[in-house]
């Protein structure tokens, strides 16, 4: 079972973040801890995450407002890329900040449109 799950987290993390993200965010977690590493992959992404009952585009879309309104944004960056890579659009995101602008607070919004700005800007 547990390996199932963790086959289940690294299949989801790659989803989100294609071979190489999903395989650079379990080293840099594992290479902090080996067992926060295992459980983040193994219950978050393989237990949480690939539960049944939602979407995985509804869970990446949560999981950003719930970023968006704590603040939190180095994981918000993280998580607007898995959300593009998952289909989900730009003009989808911008709604999500805009909503979330009047429960979380214009300063976590404006926090936000930085953070998508950076992850959407043209490459140089």
């Amino acid at each position: 079972m547990a390996d199932d799950k963790h086959e289940k987290g690294m299949a989801l993390r790659t989803q989100l973040w294609g071979e190489r993200g999903a395989k650079a965010g379990n080293e840099f977690l594992s290479g902090f801890d080996p067992d926060f590493g295992k459980f983040l992959n193994d219950e978050l992404f393989g237990g949480i995450w690939s539960r049944p009952g939602l979407p995985l585009k509804a869970r990446s879309m949560i999981t950003m407002a719930a970023l968006i309104a704590l603040g939190r944004a180095a994981e918000l960056k993280v998580h607007i890329r898995g959300a593009l890579n998952l289909g989900i659009t730009q003009a989808e995101i911008k709604e999500i900040i805009i909503h979330l602008s009047q429960y979380s607070g214009v300063p976590t919004a404006v926090e936000a449109i930085r953070t998508f700005s950076e992850v959407t800007a043209p490459k140089k």
